[in-house]
């Protein structure tokens, strides 16, 4: 967690045959660093949900949604950039690991998660930092989702879309109480604002 508050150590210049050459601003140790724990944490919570010793159809990855805790978490601390990364590739990542989702379900997802992230900071912009962010932000990434699959029914075996939307808000409202859980903890627990490292809008 530390990775995530501390601010980072640009890296501005680095030397090629001699001369000084620039280097892009996010090039840095610690946004290296930041990204890798991001990533990590993208997998890490999945892989935990899936190797619990329940019954096959609990269906916990749907039900707990953990492949959108670490995207919350980097996007309530400002660090958007590896928010969007990790929303990119964190559906990838766990099906190149563990088989899930599917690439169907993959591509769902990250658009899924690219709309939250965005929702998460346009929300943060427009009312500040707050511990109920997580929820609007879940419901219109389930929104494009449907857009999506409307016009791609393929993605979801061809079911009506509005079925299939309102089972998956059904089955996931326990992962928006946690999602919502994890925002109230990051607005209560650090500051709000860049010397804070909490809930920033910036």
């Amino acid at each position: 967690m530390r990775g995530l508050i501390e601010r980072p150590r640009c890296l501005l210049f680095s030397t090629v045959d001699g001369g000084s050459t620039s280097i892009p601003r996010f090039l840095n140790a610690s946004a290296v660093s930041e990204l890798g724990i991001v990533l990590a944490l993208s997998v890490l919570f999945p892989f935990m949900i899936h190797i619990l010793p329940v019954p096959d159809d609990a269906r916990l990855g749907p039900r707990l949604l953990p492949m959108f805790y670490a995207p919350l978490l980097a996007a309530l601390l400002g660090r958007l950039r590896s928010a969007f990364i990790v929303a990119l590739a964190a559906p990838w990542l766990n099906w190149l690991l563990t088989t899930h989702p599917t690439p169907p379900t993959a591509v769902v997802t990250m658009l899924q998660l690219l709309v939250f992230v965005g929702m998460v900071r346009l929300l943060l912009a427009k009312i500040g930092s707050s511990w109920f962010l997580a929820a609007p932000a879940y419901f219109a990434g389930m929104a494009a989702a449907a857009v999506l699959t409307t016009l791609a029914p393929a993605l979801i075996g061809g079911r009506p879309v509005l079925a299939w939307a309102a089972q998956s808000v059904s089955v996931g409202l326990p992962g928006v109480a946690i999602l919502i859980f994890i925002n109230w903890l990051a607005v209560r627990y650090f500051p709000s604002g860049p010397a804070g490292g909490g809930p920033q809008a910036a």
